[in-house]
């Protein structure tokens, strides 16, 4: 199902759907507006590729395929991104996904899923192999409370200027122990598109002054989706997580989107949970290549 307007009145097919449609929106967005960037749709799965070095840049999604098309596709998608010189890319899975053992398929082919990726890309990111779990939110259903339960000294700001973009980045790192070059395909994806024109909104939370939190809000699918969310270690259980979380969305709100989504770490789930978000059945897991 491809949503293309916003979503109101949703049931909860659509809604469940709409936490990975908006993750392929945010991948075709990608390789509609980052220079020399491709995409490929259709014949039972997609693959988008665009030039930052985060596999969040490079995937394939939207897998379609019979058991007896599965090899050759896998075979196929390896040569296409070892032709593009891909140092990485990411397989996604979800509900939709067919057959629905690609992932243990994939991990014979020696791909991670994401708990096996935290040594690799991502230590302060706690993943399961079942994947990250989908969660929903009723917009006009937000526990708002939290704006004010956060300490003295703390705003939230859009990323405006080149400063703002490496607070950014530095959060990002920071708090879940990324590698430089992961947080630093951001902020190279933002200014090749320019800071403001992007089609993602990022924010940076600031306690008296350092930045301490980050969100990144993608309105598409029919839906506000939440990523990035990060709250450095000395700045968690301050309500700061939860605040940041909300804040685009309710900006989202004021646009007209009815619907928030995103999928979770283990452990944002009851930050998540404060806000207003539900738990789905739904859940996004996410296969690391790597060029040896």
């Amino acid at each position: 199902m491809s949503i293309k307007t916003v979503l109101t009145e949703a049931t909860e097919e659509e809604l469940t759907e709409a936490v990975q449609e908006n993750l392929f929106a945010l991948f075709g967005t990608m390789a509609t507006v980052l220079p020399e960037a491709e995409i490929m749709m259709g014949q039972g799965l997609n693959y988008h590729h665009a030039f930052p070095t985060n596999p969040m840049f490079k995937g394939v999604w939207g897998t379609q395929l019979t058991d007896d098309e599965l090899e050759a596709a896998i075979d196929h998608a390896i040569s296409w991104f070892r032709a593009r010189n891909a140092p990485y890319f990411f397989w996604w899975t979800g509900p939709d996904t067919v057959p629905n053992d690609l992932g243990t398929q994939l991990q014979a082919r020696g791909l991670l899923d994401m708990a096996e990726q935290q040594q690799e890309l991502a230590v302060g990111i706690k993943q399961t192999s079942l994947g990250a779990p989908g969660m929903v939110a009723d917009l006009h259903q937000m526990n708002e409370v939290v704006l004010t339960q956060t300490p003295p000294g703390f705003t939230i700001v859009k990323v405006n200027d080149e400063k703002s973009l490496y607070d950014f980045k530095r959060v990002f790192i920071d708090t879940y122990q990324i590698p430089d070059w992961a947080g630093q395909a951001w902020v190279d994806a933002t200014l090749a598109v320019g800071i403001g024109e992007t089609p993602w909104c990022m924010y940076v939370g600031y306690l008296n002054g350092q930045p301490v939190a980050t969100n990144m809000l993608f309105t598409g699918g029919g839906v506000a989706g939440l990523y990035a969310v990060a709250t450095i270690p000395a700045a968690q259980g301050q309500g700061i997580g939860a605040a940041i979380s909300l804040k685009p969305l309710l900006d989202a709100r004021d646009k007209g989107y009815h619907y928030g989504v995103l999928f979770s770490t283990e452990m944002g789930v009851r930050v998540y949970q404060r806000i207003g978000f539900r738990l789905t059945d739904v859940r996004i897991n996410r296969y690391l290549w790597r060029n040896d």
